[in-house]
């Protein structure tokens, strides 16, 4: 039977150690809150005591922490260790004196920082130590990866400085243009791509050993390049886009010399502009549209107004919510920076235009819009709009007929690559022997047509305390052949 940590920590020391009775209950009380002091530290803790035996200590408390990775995967306690392998223990043993972050190997092998303190009686005499053991192995790699720089470092240093090594290498490894200029400001090195980039401004002039205000004298639009030191800097040379960097060369505190880095980005910028051009010109022109389909629907309004068959009226002003749901979709396209738009917002505010339209001041149907926030691609917003917008206008048209108040609840939710869109009204519910293959008015139609056709969807439509529509189709973008799952059973 396994021993209480205290119980086992006076077992050992009455064994092993000549420690006594008054000297154990220090190190007993001290135990008691060895575990506050690992979940503080973040680290191993242990209470090491010297054995009777010379050159010989024991484990006789340990503490994992509770915030931190262990080093340990097993227990410790009654384990020895001797002189060689912990030496800041016996250190701090022989001398009373703390040895803080000691290098050194865990007995699992890890890298560890250990902090050694005596732990002292009445008499201030150490009867034991206190040791706490970190891992280490982040700062080791941290320390190997600095060295390694520093010597590639001081390689490269050498390397560019010599100009019979410089001709060899760099070709092959530099695509851009590159320049060595010494602490004399003198132009040592200067690759072909360098070469090539200068030919036009420098008309034949070859930049290798000449001053840097030489250079500049001849071709006065290079000042900016060689002016300052910079990490990268953007310069209109010529009327070409150059990205400059530069890069000292330093040994231990000496500036050796720059290294200058030039790339010719005339023609990315070029086409950066056409592109943005391109992306303005597509937002005017859904602008127009949504624009030319405001117009239209004013247009049908004007004409809705004088008509006097209701019947007539109702197919007018559904007409004309189907085009302020394309118009919006447009808008929030024209407005946005990406080609995509936010399902959620676009289905709320589709919500909005139709209780304007289709409600009475009298009625107090409310359309709430649930579920995640996340966009889809404006080509698969617009019939996703179209959809929701028939599915509303049926619900607002024929869930209520003699209620004044109503719920209408849309949940929109995106599972991995797909999307469901439920749409739930506490009215009356489709009729008894409903078919939406045979009763499916224009608007049915339209939805069916929309989700199997342009969606690639499935929908399903049953009474559940009101009528319920459920629509699932993939989102465009995701993987290829997924499938979705058939609620029609087709």
């Amino acid at each position: 039977m396994q021993k209480e940590p205290g119980e086992a920590l006076v077992s050992l020391c009455q064994e092993q150690t000549a420690l006594s009775k008054e000297d154990i209950s220090v190190l007993y009380h001290l135990q008691r809150n060895l575990q506050h002091f690992a979940d503080l530290a973040g680290a191993d803790i242990f209470i090491d005591v010297l054995t009777r035996e010379a050159g010989i200590a024991v484990v006789v408390a340990e503490a994992k922490p509770g915030t931190a990775r262990s080093l340990y995967k097993g227990s410790v306690v009654g384990q020895q260790a001797i002189q060689c392998n912990e030496p800041a223990v016996f250190q701090t043993f022989e001398t009373g004196e703390p040895v803080p972050n000691m290098q050194g190997t865990s007995q699992e092998g890890y890298p560890i920082s250990q902090t050694v303190i005596p732990i002292k009686n009445e008499l201030n005499k150490s009867i034991g130590v206190l040791i706490m053991e970190r891992d280490n192995s982040v700062q080791v790699r941290q320390e190997k990866t600095m060295e390694f720089l520093s010597k590639t470092t001081q390689k490269l240093t050498d390397t560019l400085l010599s100009q019979t090594e410089v001709g060899e290498v760099l070709p092959t490894l530099i695509h851009d243009a590159l320049f060595i200029v010494d602490a004399r400001k003198k132009i040592v090195y200067a690759n072909y791509v360098a070469h090539k980039l200068l030919l036009g401004l420098t008309k034949g002039l070859n930049p290798v050993s000449i001053d840097i205000d030489q250079l500049i004298h001849q071709v006065p639009e290079l000042e900016p390049i060689f002016s300052k030191d910079f990490d990268a800097q953007e310069l209109n040379v010529q009327g070409d886009t150059v990205l400059v960097r530069s890069l000292p060369i330093i040994e231990g505190t000496e500036v050796r010399g720059t290294v200058y880095l030039l790339k010719d980005i005339t023609e990315l910028r070029k086409k950066e502009k056409q592109l943005i051009a391109k992306s303005v010109a597509i937002k005017e022109i859904h602008h127009r549209v949504k624009n030319n389909l405001q117009t239209i629907a004013s247009l049908m309004r004007l004409q809705m107004r004088r008509v006097k068959n209701k019947e007539v009226s109702a197919a007018f002003q559904e007409s004309i919510n189907r085009i302020s749901c394309i118009a919006l979709v447009h808008d929030i396209i024209s407005r946005d920076t990406s080609e995509s738009i936010e399902l959620k917002e676009c289905l709320q505010r589709i919500g909005n235009i139709l209780t304007q339209s289709m409600l009475s001041p009298e009625q107090k149907i409310n359309i709430e819009v649930r579920g995640s926030a996340f966009r889809i691609p404006s080509d698969q917003a617009t019939p996703t709009s179209i959809v929701a917008n028939e599915l509303l206008q049926n619900s607002l048209k024929h869930a209520f007929p003699d209620q004044m108040e109503g719920e209408i609840l849309v949940l929109v939710e995106e599972a991995e690559h797909h999307i469901k869109l439920v749409i739930h009204d506490n009215g009356k519910g489709f009729p008894n022997g409903f078919n939406k293959e045979t009763n499916a008015h224009l608007g049915l139609q339209i939805t069916h047509a929309l989700v199997w056709e342009s969606l690639g969807g499935k929908i399903k439509m049953y009474n559940h305390a009101g009528a319920v529509v459920e629509i699932e189709f993939p989102k465009w973008g995701a993987e290829k052949n997924e499938t979705v799952t058939d609620y029609c059973g087709r």
